[in-house]
Parts: C-alpha cells; sequence; structure tokens
C-alpha cells in the first residue's frame, strides 16, 4: 500500500471555515492521508500555549524562558484549534494525519540567553528537553489522537542541523536523541512518523531508523536529491520501517507534471527496495506564503498535490499494486 499525504502548512491566514475547506478540497483531488491545515506558523502553534499559560515569554517575535522556571513545571495541554476544526468535518477520510512540532525544533525556538544562535536556546539544557518539553509534545501527540488522529508525526527539521556525519551538536549522543521519542512513541498506539527536512547525514538517517515504536522516516528529495545516498534499505527492512518521500518542491511556486515527479518516485522507491509510503512535497507549503496573491497560491498547492496523487496513482499500475 502506498498513499499520498501532505506535511502540513499552507500559505493562507486562518478564517473560519478554512480548516474544513481545505480538508475538503485534499479529500476530492485524493490525498489519502491529509493533515490538519497548518495556517499559523509551526512552532507558534505549539509555543503560543506557553505563553498563555505563563511559563514562557514572547517578547519582539522571539520566545524566552528562565529554565529554572521550566525544570519542575507541569505542561499544559496545548490548544489546537485547526486540528480540533479539521477533526471536526473529516467526514470519511480514512487517515487523518497530526503532525505535531517536535521536542527538539521546539528547544531550538526558546531562547535562554540574549543573542540568536542556537547556543542561547533550550537545545543546550539536555534536562528540559528530555523533561518538560519532552512530556509537553506528548500531551500534544496524546491530543490528538485523542480528537481521531490515527497518524501522528513529529516534525524535527533542527536533527538535520544538529546531527553532523560524525558528531552532534551540543554533546547529545544518539541514544539520548533516540530514548526521547521512544518514550514519547511508546505512549500513543496509532501510526507515527518523524520529519526532517533539508540534507540530512547517514549518522541521522541511522538514527530516525533505529527509534523503536516509530513506523515511517519523512525525508525531501526533490530539493535535496543528496538524500538519495543516504537510504539504507537494509536498516529499514531490519526496523520495520517504511520511507515516505517528498517528490515536489515546498519552495518553489510550480506546478511540477506527473512525468517529473512520478521519475523521482521511482528513483526513491528503487533506493529504498520499495518500503514507500505517505508521498508527500518535500516539506509544508508555509514557505510560499506572500509570494503572489492567495488565489494563485491555491491553484498552485492544489496543483502540486493533485500531480503528486497521480504521480502514485501511476507508479501503483506499473507495480502491479491494488
Amino acid at each position: 500500500m502506498i498513499r499520498t499525504s501532505h506535511v502540513g502548512s499552507f500559505p493562507f491566514n486562518y478564517t473560519p471555515g478554512l480548516p474544513c475547506r481545505i480538508l475538503r478540497e485534499l479529500r476530492e483531488i485524493g490525498v489519502d492521508a491529509p493533515p490538519y491545515p497548518q495556517l499559523r506558523d509551526f512552532v507558534e502553534i505549539y509555543l503560543e500555549p506557553l505563553v498563555e499559560a505563563g511559563l514562557i515569554e514572547k517578547k519582539a517575535g522571539f520566545y524566552y524562558a528562565d529554565p529554572d522556571k521550566l525544570i519542575d513545571a507541569e505542561p499544559p495541554e496545548p490548544s489546537l484549534a485547526e486540528a480540533e476544526e479539521a477533526a471536526y468535518c473529516r467526514e470519511d477520510i480514512k487517515w487523518l494525519r497530526g503532525p505535531v512540532t517536535g521536542v527538539f525544533t521546539l528547544a531550538s525556538k526558546i531562547y535562554v540567553r540574549e543573542g540568536l544562535g542556537l547556543e542561547n536556546t533550550l537545545l543546550t539544557n539536555k534536562e528540559i528537553v528530555a523533561g518538560f518539553l519532552k512530556e509537553y509534545v506528548g500531551r500534544a501527540a496524546k491530543k490528538l489522537v485523542g480528537l481521531g488522529y490515527n497518524i501522528v508525526f513529529f516534525d524535527e527539521p533542527i536533527l538535520g542541523v544538529m546531527v553532523g556525519r560524525r558528531r552532534i551538536l551540543y554533546g547529545y549522543t544518539a541514544n539520548e536523541i533516540t530514548s526521547v521519542y521512544e518514550e514519547i512513541l511508546g505512549e500513543i498506539n496509532v501510526e507515527k512518523g518523524i520529519h526532517v527536512c533539508g540534507s540530512i547525514s547517514p549518522k541521522l538517517f541511522e538514527i530516525l531508523a533505529g527509534i523503536n515504536g516509530l513506523d515511517i522516516v519523512n525525508l525531501e528529495f526533490y530539493s535535496s536529491r543528496k538524500n538519495l545516498d543516504r537510504i539504507d534499505p537494509g536498516l529499514l527492512e531490519k526496523t520495520g520501517k517504511k520511507l515516505a518521500p517528498g517528490i515536489a518542491s515546498s519552495k518553489q511556486p510550480r506546478i511540477e507534471s506527473v512525468d517529473e515527479l512520478l521519475g523521482l518516485l521511482e528513483a526513491v522507491a528503487e533506493k529504498a527496495g520499495g518500503r514507500v509510503d505517505l508521498v508527500s512535497a518535500d516539506c509544508g507549503f508555509g514557505g510560499l506564503k506572500g509570494m503572489m496573491p492567495d488565489e494563485d497560491l491555491h491553484e498552485i498547492v492544489l496543483g502540486k498535490l493533485r500531480n503528486i496523487v497521480g504521480a502514485v496513482r501511476l507508479y501503483k499500475e506499473r507495480h502491479g499494486m491494488g
């Protein structure tokens, strides 16, 4: 079974009813596992509830925290308006994807000192990362499951920066990264994936594939062709994981042809030994916001997803898949 999906974000401002309209359009064009449409920044969605709870502050568009305040704090249940609205109007959608901004990425956006380098963020505080933030992200994931989401994805773009070929930033070990997610994953009984955008190192692929309880690793291939060389089909088979490939650009406001998308899907599937599922664009489409009028962006976004659906349909026909 190979399904189509979308990472999460759309380049539009929230208005009442828009999440349901987008979800209905994704259903109509044949996206198998649509997400709740993220119409705010994917970090903002999960950090604003911490601001409202008085646990962190927002100043000039940046988030700040006193680490001493978070060490023993009780994480709140996040308010997820778009996710709740989409769950209410899912109708007969079989698979509903719930994107959750990951532990390490949230840590990288909360500053504890002046200066905007990663060294000034909560990433440098392992105790809070593996404590408060892990518990908070876990609560968010469980809330989505409670709303009826049966695929939960953790979006961790910062891992592509943290984990290099030879070393991991700020003294983290592979086991420390793995254990954070294994604890979260062990508490939710649905399909679970992790999404990392950009070029990744072989070491990161090995870490992601080795996380117990994780079903799917979602990587981008359209804008990061080097990721084709990171695929280890033997490791995917050994750990029982599938690869969710991004096969269309999330940065270029251009609709790729079905043939172009199919060619990349064939290349990824061959490298992965056929272990592919939840085919999407490289990332969400939030980065396209403001490039052109919303009406034009709307057509481009739907055109990209429609052609991804078409490419997967042709792939299945070629390979005798139902």
